[in-house]
């Protein structure tokens, strides 16, 4: 028997470089739109590093059409 390796080249999975942000660069911080307010304010999250976000959808009142689909 011969060995396997010598015929079929290992193929592993790709290593990446090393990555850090470049010199003297800020981390922008996110602002959203307050509608009470409204200004924009920055925002902070109630839960340290978890956020979940509520979206309402389209309220219709008819039938529906394209307008509501935008």
């Amino acid at each position: 028997l011969q060995d396997s390796s010598e015929q079929t080249p290992y193929i592993g999975k790709r290593v990446q470089p090393p990555w850090s942000p470049p010199a003297g660069t800020e981390v922008p911080q996110l602002r959203l739109y307050n509608s009470l307010t409204r200004t924009k304010e920055p925002f902070v999250p109630q839960k340290g590093n978890k956020v979940t976000w509520y979206s309402c959808g389209p309220t219709v009142y008819d039938a529906s059409h394209m307008g509501h689909a935008r």
